[in-house]
């Protein structure tokens, strides 16, 4: 007698499986609306009863269920789950026919669409498009829907230019949009106006604070992070370029860019930056500040300067924030920067400062090396040099203050605002009587420039004299010698330092200058 195996038929997918074992066509159905206000909320769900009675009043059809996705825009698939999750089911033969209202509604991207219907063509699961009438297993039926397709991505491009016409219109008329919900320090009242949350505005302060004080942002990073603080995203993880964005962020001192970047691709939602691709608006006193204006303007003129920092070959010098003499000791006879190190010398270990180029080439720098402890000392000599001789040096500074102060010219920023406020002004005019306005577009950008750089000179101005007068509330403050080394008054009143072979030179923000022999 001869051996027999029995192979079982496999499971079928689609309407192919045999009449016998599938009786009735598994008939799902899809909708979609893009929108989430009342009325598209009722035409969403007349979309599902809809399905339900009409499939299951068909005796040859057995329900699976309606797929809707709501509230969710559909230029691309990434995000609709429910649409996922019934093309998964296709895969799977639980659907043998898919019904949907129309191709808009399925996709509005061309690509995407072919791509689904090839698919499920592919498994023998025809899709049905009411309004265009149309049986995606119809000859004609790929032609008719690259057409249609085409169309409503057409739309949807249409849609996605009018959608940047309002925003502009809106920026025109000098309406801020935030999204206070991944926007640190400000919540919206019912008018949608920005308004300071109390607690999350500590953390903007604290941020300023440090960042003047000599911290870098990762140094600040580190100790939000420590202290339990979290982003506003909520997440316990702060990383440095997330502190930077949060100081040159104008909104905390009360003024908007608007526009600062743009939608590249419709279909991907892809953004960048806007880098004079489309017009931007800048609106000053927007909204209440929560870092005095004054202050914000030091801290970028402390951004720039720690960024075009470059040692005597041109080299750009990090910051950092370990140490407070960090980036700020000089070598007399190469310019190179002074590192801290760990110094292991007769089987003793001690904390020394060495030029960067000695350290790498003996034979290019000789300059000598520092102990911490000397370095410190000095330090100490030089406030107490002040101190003793406290008429003199107070004489100076204040002559110094006198000179600072009549470096101001309030007139030249007033000026450039008046100026920028009328340009403004025919800007909209313009605008909306359909007139050319690329003359105006060049001067407000040509003196948005001259007014951040005559802000920048002002704040400047003003930290030298805070600087000056800093110093001055020091000196007098203290009726007798210092004794120990303060790090804190390192940070808040030293410039930097210069070794050289005989003395040490201390350079003071305020611009005095005192040497220690040692």
């Amino acid at each position: 007698m001869k051996n027999m195996t029995v192979i079982p038929p496999k499971p079928q997918k689609g309407n192919t499986a045999a009449k016998e074992e599938v009786k009735r066509l598994r008939v799902a159905a899809y909708c979609r609306v893009s929108t989430d206000n009342e009325e598209q909320a009722s035409s969403y769900e007349a979309q599902i009863q809809h399905y339900e009675e009409f499939i299951k009043t068909n005796p040859e059809w057995e329900f699976v269920g309606v797929y809707a996705d709501e509230g969710i825009s559909a230029t691309n698939t990434k995000k609709r789950d429910q649409f996922n999750a019934m093309i998964e089911d296709c895969k799977q033969g639980k659907i043998d026919m898919i019904f949907t209202k129309s191709i808009s509604r399925f996709a509005r991207n061309t690509l995407d669409c072919l791509q689904y219907i090839r698919l499920l063509k592919e498994i023998n699961i025809p899709v049905f498009f009411e309004k265009e009438s149309i049986n995606t297993m119809d000859a004609k039926g790929e032609v008719l829907i690259t057409i249609m397709a085409s169309l409503a991505q057409q739309e949807s491009e249409s849609l996605s230019k009018n959608t940047k016409m309002g925003i502009q219109y809106r920026f025109q008329q000098g309406k801020v949009m935030v999204n206070t919900k991944h926007f640190l320090g400000y919540d919206k009242d019912e008018k949608g106006h920005l308004i300071i949350n109390p607690a999350e505005a500590e953390i903007i302060k604290r941020i300023f604070r440090e960042y003047l004080e000599g911290f870098s942002c990762q140094k600040i990073a580190r100790g939000l992070e420590q202290d339990g603080i979290l982003t506003s995203r909520g997440n316990p993880r702060w990383h440095d370029s997330t502190v930077r964005k949060i100081l040159e962020n104008e909104k905390y001192m009360g003024d908007a860019l608007l526009q600062k970047t743009y939608t590249i691709d419709f279909l991907n939602k892809k953004r960048g930056k806007n880098n004079g691709v489309l017009p931007q608006y800048y609106i000053e006193d927007d909204h209440e500040a929560i870092i005095p204006k004054e202050i914000y303007m030091k801290v970028q003129e402390e951004i720039a300067r720690r960024s075009s920092e470059r040692d005597k070959n041109g080299i750009r010098r990090g910051f950092s924030a370990n140490n407070p003499f960090s980036q700020i000791i000089t070598c007399e006879c190469c310019g190179a920067q002074y590192r801290r190190i760990h110094w292991y010398n007769h089987g003793k270990t001690s904390i020394v400062w060495r030029c960067k180029t000695r350290m790498e080439d003996k034979t290019v720098c000789n300059s000598r090396t520092i102990h911490e402890e000397l370095l410190q000392q000095a330090f100490v000599d030089a406030l107490n040099e002040m101190i003793e001789n406290s008429d003199g040096y107070l004489s100076h500074l204040k002559e110094n203050l006198k000179s600072a102060i009549n470096l101001c010219n309030p007139q030249s920023a007033e000026a450039l605002a008046a100026r920028m406020n009328q340009l403004q002004q025919e800007l909209i005019d313009r605008t909306e009587s359909r007139q050319n306005y690329d003359d105006l577009v060049e001067e407000i950008l040509l003196l948005r420039e001259q007014q951040e750089q005559t802000n920048m000179d002002e704040a400047a101005k003003a930290e030298h004299r805070d600087r000056i007068q800093a110093l001055c509330n020091f000196i007098n403050s203290q009726p007798r010698t210092i004794t120990k080394f303060d790090g804190t008054l390192v940070r808040k009143l030293l410039k930097d330092v210069k070794v050289c072979d005989a003395f040490i030179e201390f350079r003071f923000k305020s611009g005095t200058s005192v040497i220690i022999e040692k």
